[in-house]
């Protein structure tokens, strides 16, 4: 991949996250964020990993997207002014954003500035179907299981925090049930 298309790439994901995190529209950050995994998958077919890029749109901006936005539908969340946040809690959230961003481009700087800098060439079979499989389910076996039981909680929450609370129902007399046989429920 050519350094300007991957800079460019790279730059679009950051101005999609920092819509994700800084727009008070829940709904318009989760479709930012589905903007970011498209950018992503990008990013991946730049780098020979074609598998992984289809996994990318696939899974992640098709299946787990779709589930955000069912919550957030089902949630029926509003729009929440920015300025609700108290002011102190406002500054110790840009501080340590600042610090994080601080620490990140620090880390860049000396991966790639410098003597021996820069990517390595990625080994042969990277992104192919065998080497990820093998990878995820030797190395990763356990997080990729207990991911799936997080994204089962999930959604069996989202499910009891949206179900409907019906009111006891109080059923006619009509539609009672008699106490015994036809004839004692007419001679009463």
């Amino acid at each position: 991949m050519p350094a300007p298309l991957f800079y460019l790439l790279a730059a679009l994901a950051l101005l999609g996250a920092g819509f994700v995190v800084l727009h008070p529209n829940p709904v318009k950050s989760a479709l930012a964020l589905i903007l970011v995994m498209f950018v992503l998958a990008l990013i991946y077919l730049g780098l020979s990993a074609s598998f992984l890029a289809v996994i990318q749109v696939m899974v992640y901006a098709g299946a787990v997207m779709v589930l955000f936005l069912f919550v957030l539908f089902l949630l029926n969340v509003g729009v929440e002014s920015p300025f609700a946040v108290r002011p102190l809690r406002r500054w110790i959230a840009a501080l340590v954003g600042t610090l994080v961003g601080l620490l990140l481009a620090s880390l860049v700087l000396v991966r790639f500035v410098g003597p021996g800098a820069g990517p390595g060439a990625p080994g042969g079979g990277f992104g192919g179907i065998e080497s990820t499989g093998r990878v995820l389910l030797t190395r990763y076996l356990l997080p990729f299981e207990l991911l799936s039981v997080l994204l089962l909680a999930a959604i069996v929450g989202a499910m009891l925090a949206t179900r409907p609370r019906w009111p006891t129902l109080k059923m006619p007399p009509e539609l009672r049930p008699s106490g015994g046989p036809e004839g004692e429920a007419e001679a009463s």
